[in-house]
């Protein structure tokens, strides 16, 4: 089993931590009531607050471009295969997902994508949240992922919440960085880029090549847009005291 189990026990693990969440909001709720019959409604549990939700995954660049070079991976490569991983979790919790490309043919090798066109399809899907993944590239020490955005509270606190799960998954001490990136810029929902690791880091470069890697990594990037739309969902009365956030299941 990886280091955060096996995909059903996971799932089984966040619905678990939801039904706490749950019960957490109905004991304030119920206390709520009897003071004030207008209490708002109640938000989902964890685990159905993507239900019904539409995520985009832009892995970066692909065809002509294959972005940056390990010794044995291109970033292009890499990218998808982590996307399509995240795709997974997205949809077990009930998310439409929607990806720029979404196989390798997908974007033909002679043909260099254009980022403008490709922001101009992202808007026009309606989405709630846009994540781009892409690798890093620096000095061959330099490890580690790192999530960026641009601008708005509501892309910088979806970063902070990925970060923070994925500070937790690599015991890294990297935050969250602004990052003037036209895809970022552009976008018309919140919106990161999650630089998943350093492909010039030979270490890191072997473990984003593996599955089960990726598999663990996108669950932690999962869990972290869980807890940046159940933060988005908290009524007033709680927000000054709100529940443990290590109740979502890491």
């Amino acid at each position: 089993m990886g280091r955060g189990g096996t995909w059903m026990a996971r799932i089984i693990g966040l619905l678990a931590a939801g039904l706490l969440m749950g019960a957490f909001f109905i004991a304030a709720s119920v206390q709520s009531q009897s003071r004030n019959k207008l209490t708002p409604q109640l938000p989902p549990m964890a685990g159905d607050l993507l239900r019904g939700r539409t995520v985009i995954l832009d892995p970066g660049h692909g065809g002509w471009d294959p972005g940056a070079h390990g010794r044995d991976a291109t970033e292009a490569q890499i990218n998808l295969e982590v996307a399509l991983k995240l795709r997974t979790w997205l949809e077990m919790a009930g998310a439409r997902v929607l990806m720029t490309w979404d196989s390798p043919g997908g974007i033909p090798p002679n043909r260099k994508y254009r980022v403008q066109q490709r922001v101009e399809w992202i808007n026009r899907q309606g989405g709630d949240l846009l994540i781009d993944i892409h690798c890093n590239s620096g000095q061959s020490t330099y490890r580690n992922p790192q999530t960026f955005y641009w601008d708005g509270a509501a892309s910088y606190h979806l970063a902070e919440d990925v970060q923070e799960e994925l500070r937790y998954f690599t015991h890294s001490k990297r935050d969250v960085k602004r990052i003037d990136q036209y895809v970022l810029r552009h976008a018309t929902m919140p919106a990161i880029n999650v630089e998943i690791g350093y492909l010039t880091n030979r270490q890191e470069e072997r473990q984003l090549m593996t599955p089960s890697y990726q598999e663990d990594l996108t669950w932690f990037i999962f869990v972290g847009t869980e807890r940046w739309l159940l933060k988005g969902r908290w009524p007033p009365n709680l927000l000054e005291s709100p529940p443990p956030t290590d109740l979502l299941m890491r």
